[in-house]
């Protein structure tokens, strides 16, 4: 009886590993033929340039991937073309029908019949379990179990937390439940164990579009995304000008604005005083953390502002202003080149911000293929003082110049001198 009980106790105690197992492995066999690896192939030497994965949906010669996966396409269609691969060795080409810059996905076409179409559904609760599926590292189709950790509230995106390792080649591949139905599509992954996903409905959203013209291919793809990034870049900025209130912190002799929203981060990033330092500094940052990719190089969407306080009981007032002057700059972080983008222009005036004196200088250059997009830095420093120091830099990538400039003019209507 004794050993009966225990090979029951046993059977019972695996019978949940045994499930999960089965489970992988009947999602593995039933959606395999409906996932494809994408290729995006340089016309003169014919050599994979980026791979990813995608998959069947909507119609079956119908296959869904990320935008950053056949981004060089989209920007160079001269010198690229897209590939499917399947499984079994086939390849075809694909036409490029629509996309969604924001949200990092792009739909592709074949000209045959490719697979039965994948279903899209609904986020299921927190700890279910979820399939990702794809072509990690170029080495084959792969499924990796992992876990829904729910949207992440606190970012613009609300892309979906998976606890999996995603791995390089399986960007573009469907995330599936335990029905075998899609949830997301895989876009990134930070390692550890922590990866990211778009949610399906962002997907249906596009299939939606397509549907309505009948598959037809998009006119212009840079005209899209353009008008893409300032729709998202504007929906930001009202929702930050419109909030009915900000979150202040003081630093020195202000108060200012700091959290503008859920998705902005604010850091104290103060360097550790030492005990011969001639002055004292403090130190803000904020940022929305966000990042919308749009080639290798050039990412748009981020919001970085900060706030430095500088003070001196040691320095003369000509050392203090030297080392002021020094730290009064701003470096936008950015790999645009000049095919990208123009120079900057600026402008530099004096304005007067709750009793004190400030020097404000403004710059900007724009997008030469996203019209109406835009860089902007601006940095300002007060003046007047002989041992104290407050610098604010705002930087925007990828922005409305004009909603940057309102975005600005309401900072400084909220800065508060507290001296």
């Amino acid at each position: 009886m004794l050993q009966l009980f225990i090979r029951l106790l046993l059977s019972f105690l695996l019978l949940p590993i045994a499930v999960a197992e089965n489970n992988t492995m009947n999602i593995y066999s039933d959606v395999e033929n409906s996932v494809y690896q994408i290729q995006v192939l340089h016309k003169q030497t014919g050599k994979k340039s980026v791979i990813g994965s995608g998959f069947v949906v909507g119609q079956s010669n119908i296959l869904a991937t990320n935008y950053h996966v056949v981004s060089s396409y989209v920007t160079e269609p001269e010198t690229y073309k897209l590939e499917y691969f399947s499984t079994s060795g086939e390849r075809g080409s694909l036409e490029l029908l629509d996309l969604d810059i924001v949200h990092d996905l792009a739909v592709v076409k074949a000209k045959k019949y490719l697979g039965k179409p994948l279903q899209l559904t609904t986020i299921p609760d927190k700890g279910a379990s979820l399939y990702s599926l794809g072509n990690p590292m170029d080495l084959g189709f792969s499924i990796v179990e992992g876990t829904n950790n729910g949207l992440m509230k606190y970012s613009e995106d609300k892309n979906i937390l998976f606890s999996g390792s995603l791995n390089p080649g399986m960007s573009g591949g469907p995330t599936l439940d335990a029905d075998g139905n899609i949830i997301g599509i895989n876009v990134a992954t930070s390692g550890n164990e922590i990866s990211f996903l778009v949610p399906a409905k962002h997907l249906a959203a596009i299939l939606e579009r397509l549907k309505a013209r009948n598959y037809i291919a998009e006119k212009s793809f840079l005209k899209l995304t353009s008008n893409q990034l300032l729709n998202a870049n504007s929906t930001f900025l009202k929702r930050i000008l419109n909030a009915d209130k900000w979150v202040y912190e003081s630093i020195g002799g202000f108060s200012v604005p700091s959290e503008l929203s859920r998705s902005v981060r604010c850091w104290d990033t103060s360097r550790e005083p030492e005990k011969d330092d001639l002055f004292r500094s403090f130190f803000i940052r904020c940022s929305n953390e966000r990042s919308i990719y749009l080639d290798t190089g050039l990412e748009v969407g981020v919001v970085e502002y900060e706030y430095q306080w500088l003070e001196s009981d040691a320095l003369n007032p000509a050392r203090f202003y030297d080392y002021y002057e020094y730290l009064n700059t701003s470096n936008l972080v950015s790999d645009a080149n000049q095919s990208d983008i123009t120079n900057f222009s600026c402008n530099t005036r004096f304005v007067n911000v709750n009793q004190q004196e400030f020097k404000v200088t403004i710059c900007r250059r724009d997008y030469r293929n996203y019209t109406g997009l835009s860089d902007v830095l601006i940095t300002m420093a007060m003046v007047g003082h002989k041992s104290q120091g407050f610098i604010f830099n705002l930087d925007m990538l990828g922005t409305d110049f004009n909603m940057a400039l309102k975005l600005f003019q309401k900072m400084l209507g909220e800065f508060k001198w507290n001296k």
